[in-house]
């Protein structure tokens, strides 16, 4: 099926119709370039001075440490303050931030410390912006239309991440050669990356948000509480959000070490982690499509299931492939699998929970991004040291990187057969027929 056939039998682009809601998407698919930008340039960085698996996963921990202690109050943010205003302030906080990385870079002063410090601060902001942009973007448009805005949503990471790593890797060599100095590429895109998130900025500006009931009353512990206590309650919320969490921490976390398998069993170069994330998107941005296409299709517990399984998989086969063509079929099949997952179970958790609540909610979720991921990628990089130095003996050419990822798929791959999918609440999954009955109804 063509990407273009899929796009219009899923009518997601019907939603920029709506000018808010198009200027929103508009300035979140230039901020999230930016991100994904900065992300694969940080890796690089690392693994150009240091070599080392732990430091590269160790980014992801100092991504994790301001995002646990601040993501469940960034959510109760989300639910109380002028959201378009605080997103432009947040905007503000991280292109400056970046600006001063890539002036570091530049002038060939940058130390491991400051990509560290970097990634901290954007961990903190993270921790803010993620449920905000999640409860704001629902107001943007009509009610009917919201299931085509979270896939259309849906569509921006894997969509940016088709060219903004490929740009990035291109951007490093080229201008890295042209200047000779090779750090000069890396902060060039720095310096691109801080005017994406300008641009998010200027369009929020110009997006007129509707008046907004305001969740009212109690104190910040009270308020986390009730968000707690809400997917505590229901087993559905619970179950959904708890799959999410371990597919990141044990799958997509192993993104974290492409540049190892760039390089080291690829023999590539910048432009080589580059194309392997660009094809990943291409395989998510499809994935993102199909799953778009299929929100009427009353099984979407299977579409979930399927999705994480299948993401497993290629992943873990992907870690055992030392041919650079077979890989990059490998990430674009992981990439469909990534987004036919989390586009399903995004867009069932969007489409159940209350707006008072929305902000809260979805910033427990949205720690899948902000916690869980960086502390997998963390994990993953810890865990290839130790294979690498420890088993390289037993484990030969599967020592380090491949070892640990193939691992992680395969505790995932046992969570979805031996416990989520042997539950029939899930199998049988049904977001349509939920929403029609009383909340009450996705109780355990």
């Amino acid at each position: 099926m063509r990407l273009s056939g899929l796009a219009q039998r899923a009518q997601v682009f019907d939603v920029l119709r709506y000018r808010d809601f198009r200027l929103y998407w508009v300035g979140h698919a230039f901020s999230v370039s930016g991100i994904q930008m900065a992300m694969v340039t940080q890796w690089w960085l690392i693994w150009k001075l240091t070599e080392s698996e732990l430091l590269l996963g160790s980014l992801g921990l100092a991504e994790a440490l301001p995002a646990v202690f601040l993501s469940l109050f960034g959510g109760v943010v989300a639910d109380k303050v002028e959201l378009r205003r605080f997103l432009i302030i947040l905007q503000l906080m991280v292109a400056s931030a970046l600006f001063l990385l890539a002036t570091l870079t530049a002038t060939e002063v940058v130390e491991v410390w400051h990509l560290f410090a970097f990634t901290f601060v954007f961990g903190m902001q993270q921790a803010f912006d993620q449920p905000s942009r999640q409860a704001i973007f629902p107001h943007l448009l009509d009610r009917r239309d919201l299931m085509k805005a979270v896939s259309l949503n849906s569509i921006v990471w894997p969509g940016t991440r088709i060219f903004g790593p490929a740009v990035a890797g291109i951007i490093i060599d080229r201008v890295g050669a042209v200047a000779g100095a090779p750090l000069a590429g890396a902060a060039a895109v720095f310096y691109l990356a801080s005017l994406a998130f300008l641009l998010f900025g200027f369009f929020m500006s110009l997006v007129r948000v509707p008046s907004i009931e305001r969740a009212r009353g109690g104190n910040v512990v009270q308020d986390i509480g009730d968000g707690l206590k809400y997917i505590w309650r229901r087993r559905l919320f619970t179950l959904l959000i708890g799959m999410t969490f371990m597919g990141s921490f044990f799958v997509s976390s192993h993104m974290g070490l492409l540049p190892v398998f760039a390089t080291d069993i690829l023999n590539g170069d910048a432009a080589t982690l580059g194309t392997l994330f660009a094809v990943g998107g291409i395989g998510s941005l499809f994935g993102a499509l199909v799953a778009a296409s299929l929100t009427n299709f009353r099984r979407r517990g299977l579409l979930i299931i399927g999705g994480a399984a299948s993401q497993a998989m290629f992943v873990m086969l992907f870690a055992a492939s030392s041919s650079y063509g077979l890989s990059l079929v490998l990430v674009f099949l992981a990439g469909i699998g990534f987004s036919i997952f989390s586009v399903s179970t995004q867009s069932t958790l969007q489409m159940l929970v209350p707006d008072e609540l929305r902000g809260r909610v979805m910033s427990i979720w949205g720690m899948t991004y902000g916690v869980v991921m960086p502390l997998g990628r963390a994990q993953m990089g810890a865990s290839a040291g130790l294979f690498r130095t420890h088993m390289s003996g037993p484990l030969g050419r599967y020592a380090g990187a491949p070892a640990s990822v193939i691992l992680g798929g395969v505790v995932m791959l046992l969570f979805v057969f031996l416990g989520v999918g042997s539950s029939r609440r899930i199998r049988s999954l049904d977001p349509l027929e939920l929403e029609a009955r009383d909340p009450a109804a996705s109780r355990a």
